[in-house]
């Protein structure tokens, strides 16, 4: 056991001195051992906390729901941009020989989700996919991307709805959907590798500069699709309720496909701290971050933590056991607001000494998030206090000693930007802290 920290004997003997009598302490449920020992309880929060970030090399974006397209300009991630890529197919592609295609539009239906200020005026350019979507991976990552016609076949400018709006309309010029329409006419296509033949898909991306915003699109065929407009000429009264009016031919991203679309999302973080990370090994600790850690799904950025004095608390005298031990994190005062929202929890996972994630961090009620909880910090609003007493256990039982830690990430890792700022141990008055609470008996 390593040298006994002489700041933890300082705070366990103010504790015990400041406590009340031996069992004038909360009832608790500690098994029958205590039953005829005297018991203290004191609480130690001067364990070691250290933090860092890493990026991870890609993570999977081809699964959820969420189209994400957009960009804008962050502080602390830099640029942070996102397009999608999707392959449409239809349900049916029986057309009347005598149809005449009349206008055709690209619908998406907003999912609520927003980053950023949704005042701005925000740009979609819709361009043509040149090759297939397919890939020789399980699943397309926040990295993959595919060969496009870099000429828009249209833009669109607009002011984004995401919370009142049900859609999005985009015209997209009849000239582009003439030739594929007249060959379903004439069945040359007719099912879904005929029409891929022909038409690959679409890339839907953001403007390449400009300060706007990020906006979620559902994929859900039934709210985001390739409409053709069409109609039936009249030609004789025949009482046919289709003569005249207009009909719809739809294409959409088949729910049936399991890799038919995914989100691209980069952050260019050149001049910034976060420029340092290559790979996913590289940690940038956090008195090289600007005594900041940082967190944003989509672009793959996470914290890790460490507690490398943990095993310290083995040179209390007497024996003992840890009741609980949580941990607190505190984000950057002035780094969030309406635009840039915090979450109320953040998921914790483990990771090894090469930042590969082994497992959820759990405990007797399932899976264990950190939320938000008050805080005594004079000009904080807020903290995530996050149960770690479970992986604490771990760590003291653990023989030979492993280089892991815990990472914190927002719940929707793969389908939004959602990004917090976190102060690391060089602020002392937001330092990251480990509070356990511990029961000595025995001494």
């Amino acid at each position: 056991m390593k040298h006994l920290n002489w700041a933890l004997i300082l705070t366990i003997l103010f504790v015990v001195s400041c406590s009340t009598e031996e069992w004038d302490i909360p009832t608790l449920e500690v098994g029958q051992e205590f039953t005829d020992k005297t018991v203290r309880l004191i609480e130690i929060d001067t364990f070691k906390v250290r933090t860092s970030t890493f990026k991870f090399d890609s993570i999977v974006t081809s699964q959820g729901e969420r189209l994400l397209i957009g960009r804008y300009l962050d502080n602390y991630y830099g640029t942070v941009k996102s397009e999608s890529y999707m392959e449409l197919t239809a349900e049916d592609y029986h057309v009347p020989e005598d149809a005449e295609l009349d206008s055709i539009a690209l619908i998406m239906g907003y999912d609520g989700y927003y980053y950023n200020d949704t005042l701005q005026l925000s740009h979609i350019h819709v361009h043509r996919l040149l090759e297939d979507l397919e890939t020789t991976e399980e699943n397309f990552y926040n990295t993959s991307s595919l060969i496009f016609d870099t000429i828009p076949l249209v833009t669109k400018r607009f002011y984004p709805e995401p919370m009142g709006g049900d859609s999005l309309h985009i015209s997209i010029p009849k000239s582009f959907g003439e030739p594929i329409f007249n060959l379903i006419k004439e069945k040359s296509i007719s099912d879904d590798n005929d029409f891929t033949e022909q038409f690959k898909g679409i890339v839907l991306r953001p403007t390449s500069d400009g300060n706007s915003n990020v906006i979620g699109f559902t994929k859900n065929p039934k709210r985001t699709y390739l409409r053709f407009f069409y109609s039936i000429p009249e030609e004789f009264d025949d009482e046919d309720e289709d003569d005249g009016n207009e009909l719809v031919l739809d294409f959409a991203i088949t729910p049936i496909y399991g890799l038919s679309w995914f989100n691209r999302i980069t952050s260019d973080v050149t001049a910034l701290p976060l420029e340092a990370l290559n790979d996913q090994e590289d940690d940038l600790s956090s008195n090289k971050g600007g005594g900041l850690t940082f967190v944003q799904s989509g672009t793959g950025y996470v914290t890790r933590i460490e507690f490398p004095t943990i095993k310290n608390i083995g040179d209390l005298p007497g024996t003992g056991t840890i009741l609980s031990a949580v941990l607190e994190m505190t984000p950057l005062i002035d780094s969030y607001d309406d635009m840039f929202p915090l979450r109320d929890s953040l998921q914790v996972q483990v990771v090894d000494q090469n930042n590969d994630p082994s497992s959820f961090l759990r405990n007797g009620n399932g899976i264990v998030y950190g939320r938000f909880g008050e805080a005594d910090l004079e000009f904080s609003e807020s903290l995530y206090q996050i149960p770690v007493t479970t992986y604490i256990e771990q760590e003291l039982a653990e023989a030979p000693e492993i280089d892991n830690g815990l990472i914190l990430i927002p719940n929707d890792f793969q389908n939004s930007i959602d990004r917090v700022v976190l102060y690391g141990a060089e602020y002392t008055d937001f330092a990251p802290k480990l509070i356990i609470t511990y029961a000595i008996y025995d001494e």
